[in-house]
């Protein structure tokens, strides 16, 4: 059984080697890179967050040639491998099931980004290049909504609301092509109600974004309307929220038993990883291969390959315009 990923920030595993990166940074790399072990062949496909510490951000002067860098390494490591239509969704199917993972495009973070109106300008040139997931924050220095730092209490901005309808018209009109997903994660709980009420009182036209919360911690209070709104939901299997696999567990069933759009059950649950950001991970959870192994051994069969690999596969084929029901390479 292999995964899919909603959340990997692959590239920072070459933070103290290239020069893509500042080492200064990212001190805590090297003693994290072991979770990395056997990634490639332990996931099917994953979202390669482009992303940077807030820190290194503020010293680019020009943060969109430093996004575009990014974007290029991934687009290299991943050559022919990275999921933007229908036509590679085809090629991914046709691998055999030990090929290599495959990767969604994402930013993770528009913090440094959008400052004004007139960035918004450059969204549609991140989608026409295959950028799938747009997460609206990382931290507490942007201006589209208040992250989840202690004492950071802003909604979602004037300039966030902008930011959603630019997006929404990207997405390609009728039932197929791509639409892109905008990523909760980092939000705080009022920034969060916001997005989501954006949405609900038909903000953009329906089914033009998709929504999830990829990765890190979750907002219990806006979990039934997270589910009720068909919000996937990207586990990490980190230690400052789940300590244990049993905890984790406690979390997924706590999932299942609120409806997903007006069904009880697993779908909509899916695995964020996110193994270089965090400082702990669970317990005997340390990397895929065991993250894997665990799903397998604690749920039945399909449920098991809803929750590796089924449920984030739904999502990124709607995202990139393809039927939901084809299946990865020869996967579940």
């Amino acid at each position: 059984m292999r995964l899919i990923d909603l959340h990997c920030n692959w590239l920072q595993q070459y933070a103290t080697e290239l020069t893509l990166y500042d080492a200064s940074f990212y001190a805590e790399v090297p003693d994290r890179l072991r979770r990395l072990e056997g990634y490639l062949l332990g996931t099917s496909a994953a979202v390669l967050a482009c992303a940077r510490q807030p820190a290194e951000w503020a010293h680019h002067a020009d943060a969109w040639r430093s996004l575009g860098a990014l974007l290029a390494r991934s687009e290299a490591e991943f050559t022919g491998r990275l999921l933007c239509d229908a036509a590679d969704v085809a090629r991914w199917r046709a691998e055999p099931a030990d090929g290599l993972c495959w990767g969604v495009l994402a930013v993770a973070g528009f913090d440094f980004l959008i400052r004004e109106p007139r960035d918004l300008e450059h969204l549609p040139a991140l989608f026409q290049r295959g950028v799938r997931v747009f997460q609206l924050v990382d931290g507490p220095g942007g201006l589209l909504a208040g992250s989840d730092q202690p004492g950071d209490d802003r909604g979602l901005t004037e300039l966030g609301r902008a930011f959603l309808a630019r997006l929404a018209e990207l997405a390609s009109v009728g039932p197929t092509g791509p639409r892109p997903i905008v990523d909760l994660a980092h939000l705080n709980s009022r920034s969060r109600t916001d997005v989501l009420h954006w949405v609900e009182n038909g903000g953009a036209p329906s089914g033009s974004l998709l929504l999830i919360n990829s990765h890190g911690g979750l907002d219990h209070q806006q979990l039934d309307r997270m589910r009720a709104l068909g919000v996937v939901i990207g586990l990490t299997a980190s230690a400052s929220s789940a300590p244990s696999p049993a905890e984790l567990h406690a979390v997924i069933e706590t999932l299942a038993a609120i409806p997903f759009e007006g069904r009880a059950g697993y779908e909509g649950i899916a695995i964020g990883t996110d193994l270089l950001g965090i400082d702990q991970p669970s317990a005997g959870l340390e990397d895929v291969g065991r993250i894997a192994r665990w799903i397998a051994r604690t749920f039945d069969r399909p449920t098991a390959a809803a929750l590796a690999a089924g449920n984030a596969r739904r999502l990124l084929l709607r995202s990139v315009g393809a039927p939901e029901d084809i299946a990865g390479p020869r996967g579940p």
